[in-house]
């Protein structure tokens, strides 16, 4: 069996927490306070397990330790929360492993008429910054959120 250790990363109120119950108990609920939970997927007759850590609020350097993967989340709806990835960007070079895997977490795709952030400027900051992986996802509906906890665990194990 494998064990890797995702954060979930962002400004408060970007769905932190609901990305984390919908992959947990497949429902969407506004949380407070939750730590972690765990995703596990079955390849090639082994057991991967992700250990799924949300910040919850305040973020201290343990909180990066040990981590292989990290989801750095933002509302599409809320400009400022795009604006502040770099910072969080920052503090992941800072205090995480170098070789952690990163992938920019676009939330509340389903509110597409209320976007304020296009899919075109991620994918310009992926490229700026060297990030492989973006997806939209929305905790509310599910859309890409089995998919992307699924190809993280995937590439993790790979």
């Amino acid at each position: 069996d494998y064990l890797f250790k995702l954060i979930i990363i962002g400004d408060t109120g970007v769905g932190k927490s609901c990305l984390l119950a919908r992959i947990m108990d497949n429902e969407f609920k506004i949380t407070i306070g939750v730590e972690f939970g765990s995703f596990v997927i079955k390849m090639e007759e082994k057991i991967v397990k992700l250990q799924i850590w949300d910040t919850a609020g305040s973020i201290t350097r343990i909180f990066y330790r040990g981590a292989h993967c990290v989801f750095l989340t933002y509302d599409i709806t809320r400009d400022d929360t795009f604006v502040n990835v770099i910072d969080w960007l920052k503090e992941i070079k800072q205090h995480a492993n170098s070789d952690i895997v990163i992938y920019l977490i676009g939330n509340r795709c389903d509110l597409e008429d209320d976007r304020e952030v296009t899919r075109e400027r991620a994918i310009e900051f992926c490229k700026q910054y060297s990030i492989d992986k973006f997806f939209e996802t929305s905790a509310k509906t599910g859309d890409n959120v089995e998919e992307v906890f699924s190809l993280a665990a995937k590439e993790l194990y790979l």
